[in-house]
């Protein structure tokens, strides 16, 4: 199929080359009468080209020949719906007609269509080991998130995938998402050797070089950024991660101060330099940071908590207390645990259609505690533009949900989480106290539970018990940070909009 060609511009797809198979095979099996057709269409006469092939067709209907001629010219002469409706009518008339198959696979793609995955598979059917064909299904199959089949079909194409920039990331993106991310490094290669200045490109080989490789790749990866000052914040952050694992700390810090300078609106950046003073017991350092990184973004709930993380392990407890009280006022569903599932998952899945759901699940298995909990979730999300009156009774649903959840499944912490936090929203502070320490007994290590305890007892419980659970709370973030490589925060390939 070598009459098709990649074609590229801000969407990623494959489009037609001129001239395509369809001339070539017109002029070998076509009628002799055609063969005036196919010399106007080569000489660019496109319109003399139309009116002959039609005079043509209105003698031999049923040719699907001259119908994938017809198709040819009006493509060339600028009309590509009614080259798609010819190239349609070849094909209904002869469905194993390569060219036919061939100029409407072309232009179905091209338009973005999902009439082009038959098309292709039609193809390779015909020709199984076609590369074109199947490089175009495996673009197809990526942006529909079918990871396996697209993996699969970008492996048949192979050397013709090598000077094409979006199908080299497709690829890659396929395999990461296979957890194959070692064998996506050629091909991240391959696309950054084709633009070297591809900040996305270069990150994700770096990503992936220091996961499965070396970080001698991953920074030689990045290096040509950083020195020709075209790294942006995210670049730097990550070139930091990967010299701080190799117990390079100055160069570490010295990234994250130039991410900063480069983004200063960016809260990573901020929460980074917090963590790396965390590790480093450079509390006071940390909270400098942080502190300028509020006076960009001062409705950061995330920044808040890092600060008052700080606070807690530099013994300052009622600034660390006053953080997270702000932290919880800008954001009552902050999740103190990086893998707490419920406020994750209720922003991610909040929408009418998706509580619908969620309602009917808990009356088809009323037995099923961890489905009213999802529901529970679901509705503790509060979009922006919520009525003061539908928040309040969405989170008096939520509560009625999650107490269900633990009557059912006495031994599920997110649900008694999740009742903690709100509790706290609708200023119920005895409850909210009784799900968190309910919560801490089945797991003593529930920082989302501490938080929420340490929220609820700052009016009312003494001063001594609080110092010990923010005590108890910084060790634990501590105890997760030490655990958790940075490879994990980082562990997610940039993709392409």
């Amino acid at each position: 199929m070598s009459g098709l060609r990649w074609w590229a511009s801000g969407a990623m797809f494959l489009a037609c080359l001129m001239p395509i198979r369809a001339d070539r095979a017109a002029a070998q099996d076509a009628p002799a009468s055609a063969a005036a057709v196919i010399e106007a269409l080569q000489k660019g006469q496109y319109d003399e080209a139309l009116r002959m092939n039609g005079e043509l067709l209105r003698a031999e209907p049923q040719s699907h020949k001259l119908w994938t001629l017809q198709g040819v010219a009006q493509e060339r002469s600028g009309h590509p719906r009614e080259a798609l409706e010819s190239y349609h009518h070849a094909v209904a008339l002869s469905p194993d007609y390569l060219p036919a198959l061939e100029g409407a696979a072309q232009l179905e793609y091209k338009a973005e269509s999902a009439k082009a995955l038959p098309l292709l598979h039609r193809i390779v059917t015909l020709q199984p080991d076609e590369p074109t064909a199947h490089a175009m299904l495996g673009v197809l199959e990526y942006r529909d998130k079918r990871y396996e089949a697209a993996a699969a079909d970008f492996a048949v194409a192979g050397d013709i995938l090598d000077a094409r920039p979006e199908a080299l990331m497709a690829y890659a993106q396929s395999l990461h998402h296979l957890n194959r991310g070692a064998e996506a490094i050629p091909q991240l290669q391959k696309l950054v050797q084709l633009q070297p200045d591809d900040r996305t490109a270069c990150y994700d080989l770096a990503l992936l070089q220091w996961r499965y490789a070396t970080s001698t790749d991953a920074l030689a990866t990045l290096q040509p950024l950083i020195d020709g000052g075209k790294a942006d914040a995210r670049t730097l952050r990550l070139a930091a991660a990967i010299h701080e694992e190799g117990n390079e700390t100055p160069q570490a810090v010295q990234l994250l101060r130039s991410a900063i300078l480069a983004a200063p609106d960016e809260p990573a950046s901020y929460l980074d330099f917090a963590t790396l003073a965390f590790q480093h017991g450079s509390y006071s350092v940390g909270i400098d940071i942080v502190s300028a990184g509020l006076s960009q973004l001062p409705r950061s709930a995330a920044l808040y908590m890092a600060r008052g993380v700080l606070y807690g392990q530099n013994g300052d407890f009622d600034k660390a207390m006053s953080d997270f009280q702000q932290a919880h006022k800008l954001d009552p569903n902050f999740s103190m645990s990086a893998t707490a599932e419920g406020i994750a998952q209720s922003q991610q899945h909040h929408n009418t259609a998706a509580i619908e759901s969620f309602r009917r699940q808990v009356r088809e298995h009323p037995k099923d505690g961890f489905g009213y909990y999802l529901l529970a979730e679901a509705l503790s999300w509060t979009p922006p533009d919520a009525q003061p009156g539908d928040h309040a009774r969405s989170v008096a649903e939520a509560i009625s949900a999650a107490t269900s959840a633990v009557k059912l499944d006495p031994q599920l912490v997110q649900a008694y989480d999740l009742l903690g936090s709100l509790y706290l929203q609708n200023g119920q502070t005895e409850p909210a106290i009784h799900a968190c320490r309910t919560a801490l007994k089945l797991n003593p290590k529930d920082q989302q539970a501490l938080y929420s305890l340490i929220l609820a007892l700052r009016k009312t419980g003494s001063k001594e018990e609080l110092k010990l659970l923010v005590e108890q709370l910084t060790s634990l973030r501590k105890e997760e940070q030490a655990a958790n490589k940075n490879s994990a925060h980082y562990g997610t390939l940039i993709e392409r909009p």
